[in-house]
């Protein structure tokens, strides 16, 4: 009886070892994944090419936040449409910064923050900023963005640039 009291203990250790591990990113699906939609995302963002953007979502998207509420698919990409085709004087950039960053071969769920900056000729920049949750899945070699959930609060309180400049932060690497 106590072989197998010793036997179970064992066990019981070791399973709560592997099973305890902490989930390590996968370095090169980090950067494949940076090559092929966040490096884009901000081209695409910045130059106000919808169709380029639109092409780094999957065609059934959904799209979530407090300003426009919910969009799914085919609605989210003509309202892009029709908001990157406006006339506009100012620039705009986005940048991220990662908390989270989960994958395997075919999907991805990453957390962070983003800063939008906004220059006009002869003004100073103004950015905002706010949190961000994305599904990410892979389609015929591609990723692309399945879910996209955003807010500049949490908890009541503004996301501020001192949240996106967290050192517990990772930008694009």
């Amino acid at each position: 009886m106590k072989k197998i009291g010793f036997v179970f203990l064992i066990s019981f250790f070791f399973i709560t070892l592997v099973s305890g591990q902490k989930y390590q990113p996968d370095t090169a699906i980090i950067l494949e994944v940076n090559k092929q939609l966040w490096e884009p995302f901000k081209q695409t963002y910045a130059k106000h090419d919808w169709q380029g953007f639109n092409d780094l979502h999957t065609d059934d998207v959904l799209r979530i936040n407090t300003w426009n509420g919910l969009k799914e698919g085919a609605a989210y990409k003509k309202a892009n449409e029709k908001s990157f085709q406006r006339d506009t004087e100012f620039e705009r950039t986005i940048d991220f910064r990662f908390e989270h960053r989960i994958h395997n071969d075919s999907i991805g769920y990453e957390v962070g923050y983003y800063k939008i900056t906004y220059e006009k000729p002869g003004e100073k920049p103004r950015s905002f900023y706010a949190r961000f949750h994305v599904k990410l899945q892979k389609e015929n070699g591609r990723w692309k963005i399945a879910q996209d959930w955003d807010v500049d609060k949490i908890n009541g309180r503004e996301v501020t640039a001192e949240d996106y400049e967290s050192p517990l932060l990772n930008g694009l690497k």
